[in-house]
Order: C-alpha cells, then sequence, then structure tokens
C-alpha cells in the first residue's frame, strides 16, 4: 500500500502556487507603502528647502539652478503620488 502514494493533482498544486505568489506579491507591495510614503514625505520637505533657498539666494547663475531644482523636485512629487494614487494611498500629509 506504501508504493501506491496518492499525488497531488497538477491544477490543485498550480493553484496553491498560484495563491502563495499573489499573496506574496500582496505583502511584498504593502511592505513598500512606508517607504512611498516616506518618500513623499521627504521630497516635500526638499521642495520647502529649495524654497527657502531661493528666497535668500542673490547670484543669478545659483537662483537659475535653484529653480531647475525644483522643477525635477516637482517632477519628482507627480512622479511619487501616481505611485500613489495606483496603490490607494490618500491623505499622506
Amino acid at each position: 500500500m506504501e508504493a501506491v502514494m496518492k499525488k497531488t493533482p497538477v491544477w490543485t498544486r498550480l493553484a496553491r502556487w498560484l495563491v502563495g505568489t499573489q499573496s506574496q506579491e500582496a505583502d511584498d507591495k504593502r511592505a513598500s507603502l512606508p517607504s512611498l510614503e516616506q518618500e513623499l514625505r521627504d521630497c516635500l520637505e526638499q521642495m520647502r528647502h529649495n524654497e527657502q533657498r531661493f528666497d535668500m539666494e542673490l547670484e543669478p547663475e545659483l537662483i537659475e539652478e535653484v529653480i531647475y531644482e525644483y522643477q525635477a523636485l516637482q517632477s519628482r512629487y507627480r512622479y511619487l503620488q501616481r505611485k500613489a494614487r495606483a496603490n490607494n494611498l490618500r491623505a499622506i500629509l
């Protein structure tokens, strides 16, 4: 009797594997959310710091540099917002 072992059907094993993979992906997604929230906060802090730098800068070349930096930060912030919306994050601030 021991020689004849029941094997689990392929479809059952495949379904178990798929469910395990999906739950692992969901766990990975949830684990990345705090870092996304922190990235958004950091980006906002950098934007505030950049605005302060703009207010205090006197050299025309450096003012231009601060403006380009601010535009880059705005672009990054928009990207992070889209990513947050895709993960159903709301009101992080």
